[in-house]
């Protein structure tokens, strides 16, 4: 039985023409994919164009920013898709970014059904920082998906380069962490969430990297 996993992806541009553009990107299959996807399954692009395109788009839903709409640079998107498309959205979404190397893509996935999730930086076409939340304790919550977007979210309001807040955010997480630990505790000798919490983290890695590698199609 397939799960069903949710995206939000929120798209920061450097303009308003590059935004609009985006949008028609993610709405419509780029040629590369269209031709991989084909190719895999020994099928003609023009017989599988119009079922790729429902899989993949992704619906504008709303504006990000308090800025009048005609200025507008940043907008969300959302998906769903059953698991086993997982690759081919996910290619498609690293093709657009491809195309528009300048724009910070912020994807947030879920799967309520398997009980995970999971943000991931994507720029350029390349995935450049990722979290996993896959030892949630209760189904479909989350457990430590930390807020991975905050440090680019805040560069691009303040128009600074790329990446330049990531090492100051870490700095804080790990300063907010002991203060916790000194306010409340350290935790009690036994717990074992955190050691669970790894295990899956390196599995989900491993597995992540194998995918990458078989369903990812390769860039000239």
């Amino acid at each position: 039985m397939s799960n069903w996993i949710d995206m939000r992806l929120d798209v920061l541009a450097p303009s308003s023409d590059e935004i609009n553009k985006i949008e028609k990107a993610l709405q419509e299959p780029c040629e590369d994919l269209l031709t991989w996807s084909a190719e895999r399954g020994n099928q003609r692009v023009e017989d599988i164009r119009e079922d790729v395109r429902l899989i993949v788009r992704l619906t504008p839903t709303r504006n990000l920013g308090l800025v009048d709409p005609s200025l507008n640079k940043a907008r969300r998107f959302e998906n769903e898709w059953k698991d086993r498309y997982s690759g081919l959205v996910w290619s498609h979404v690293y093709f657009v970014s491809r195309d528009f190397p300048d724009s910070i893509f912020l994807a947030e996935y879920w799967d309520t059904g398997a009980s995970y999730a999971g943000k991931s930086v994507i720029r350029g076409g390349r995935e450049i920082r990722h979290i996993y939340d896959g030892n949630q304790q209760a189904q479909g919550r989350e457990w430590v998906l930390l807020d991975i977007f905050a440090p680019y979210r805040t560069e691009y309001d303040m128009d600074a380069d790329f990446g330049i807040f990531w090492d100051a955010w870490l700095l804080e997480l790990e300063g907010a962490v002991g203060k916790l630990k000194k306010r409340y505790g350290t935790p009690k000798a036994g717990t074992t969430c955190q050691s669970a919490l790894q295990e899956w983290e390196e599995k989900f890695e491993m597995a992540a990297e194998f995918a990458k590698r078989e369903q990812m199609p390769e860039r000239e």
